[in-house]
């Protein structure tokens, strides 16, 4: 995997065969605490996630829990958060992907 610049990575995550782009900003300890009241996922890597074939773009925010796993099995589609082309799973910039989401 690359990770990139101003990356934020939570404990217990695996990523594995991904592009991690990293962040243009860095979040200040208040508006950490002020998205979290609102549900609102860290600009990162929640904890827990698992990644495999993955591209994440710039300030993205995935959550806990979250578990990706591009392959030959997806077929290309697109929606709002992500993309799948030739079982590569690009998740868009900016999203924000709620914890526990699937997709494998």
């Amino acid at each position: 995997s690359v990770i990139g610049i101003r990356s934020r990575i939570g404990l217990g995550s695996t990523i594995t065969s991904c592009y991690i782009m990293g962040n243009d900003f860095y979040e200040t300890i208040e508006e950490i605490a002020h998205n979290f009241i609102k549900g609102i996922p860290k600009v990162g890597i929640g904890d827990n996630c698992q990644l495999t074939n993955v591209i994440v773009d710039k300030d993205c925010r995935i959550g806990d829990d979250v578990v990706i796993t591009g392959g030959d099995h997806l077929p290309d589609a697109d929606h709002s958060l992500f993309a799948v082309k030739d079982g590569i799973v690009v998740i868009k910039k900016g999203a924000v992907i709620a914890n526990g989401f699937e997709l494998k």
